[in-house]
C-alpha cells in the first residue's frame, strides 16, 4: 500500500513496507545531499546520482508539467508522473512483473498544478545495451509487458539498462492501454529509429508480433510519418530552441 505525509509544502508517498525511506526524502527538500554526477539537467528534466545520509541513490525531476503550460493545466486533473510510477510499478511489482526499476519514494508539491515533483530510486550498477543479444531480450521484456497491456512511451535503447539480475526498465510511468494498441504500436515505432537499433541494423518488426493492420497501428504509424516530414521536424526543432532561450511552450 502506498501512503503519504506531508513535508516542508511536499507530499512524500511511500510504500507502507519501506517507512524508513522518509527521512532520506526529508533530507533531499532539506537539501542536504551531495550531488555526485548529472545525467540531464533540462528545462524538462532532471536526473542525477545523488548521496544522502551515505547512500546512493537517483534522483529525478520531471519538470515538464510544472513548466510546460499546457503540462501544467493537465496537471490539476492528473496525479502526475512521480505519482503515476509510483503507484504503476509497485503494482507491477506486487503481480510478480519484475522487468522495471521501481521508484523508493516520490514527493509533490502541488497547489491547483503540480508545481514541482521528484522520483527517488536506488542507484543500481549497470551497462548500457551495446549488442544485438541485448535488443534480443529488450524485445523479448517489451513483448512481455505489451502483452499486459502495458506501454513504456519513450521506447529506446538507452531506457534500459543491464544489471547483474539482468536487463531492466528505467524511465517510464508504466502505463496501461486498455482498449487497443495505439501506444504500444507508438512503442515499437519508435524503438525502430533508436540509433543503437539503427546502428545494428537490428529487424525490429521481425522479432516482434505486430499486426499492421490493425487501427491503432495504423494511426501510430501515420503519427510518425508526420512528425518525420521535413517542415514538421524544423517547426519541433524550432519549438526545442525556443525552450532553451526561456520561452514555455
Amino acid at each position: 500500500m502506498i501512503k503519504n505525509i506531508e513535508f516542508n509544502s511536499y507530499k512524500i508517498y511511500y510504500p507502507e513496507e519501506d517507512s524508513k525511506i522518509i527521512d532520506i526524502c526529508k533530507e533531499i527538500l532539506l537539501g542536504n545531499y551531495r550531488e555526485l554526477e548529472v545525467y540531464k539537467d533540462s528545462e524538462r528534466n532532471y536526473v542525477g546520482k545523488i548521496e544522502v545520509k551515505g547512500k546512493i541513490f537517483v534522483l529525478k525531476s520531471p519538470r515538464a508539467e510544472a513548466v510546460i503550460p499546457q503540462r501544467k493545466v493537465q496537471s490539476a486533473f492528473k496525479k502526475g508522473e512521480a505519482l503515476n510510477s509510483l503507484l504503476n510499478l509497485h503494482r507491477y511489482k506486487d503481480e510478480g512483473i519484475d522487468y522495471f526499476i521501481t521508484p523508493r519514494a516520490v514527493m509533490v508539491k502541488r497547489g491547483v498544478f503540480i508545481e514541482n515533483s521528484y522520483i527517488l530510486m536506488d542507484f543500481i550498477e549497470g551497462e548500457n545495451l551495446k549488442t544485438v543479444e541485448d535488443i534480443d531480450e529488450v524485445m523479448k521484456i517489451t513483448e512481455a509487458i505489451h502483452k499486459k497491456g502495458i506501454y513504456h512511451g519513450d521506447l529506446n535503447t538507452s531506457n534500459f539498462i543491464k544489471t547483474r539480475d539482468g536487463i531492466k526498465i528505467i524511465d517510464t510511468q508504466g502505463k496501461r492501454e486498455k482498449i487497443w494498441n495505439f501506444k504500444r504500436a507508438y512503442d515499437i515505432l519508435t524503438l525502430k529509429r533508436d540509433l543503437l537499433v539503427i546502428y545494428l541494423k537490428y529487424d525490429v518488426e521481425k522479432n516482434y508480433k505486430l499486426n499492421r493492420f490493425s487501427l491503432g497501428y495504423m494511426l501510430a504509424y501515420l503519427i510518425k510519418e508526420f512528425k518525420n516530414i521535413p517542415l514538421i521536424k524544423k517547426i519541433r526543432g524550432l519549438k526545442v530552441k525556443l525552450r532553451n532561450m526561456g520561452f514555455k511552450i
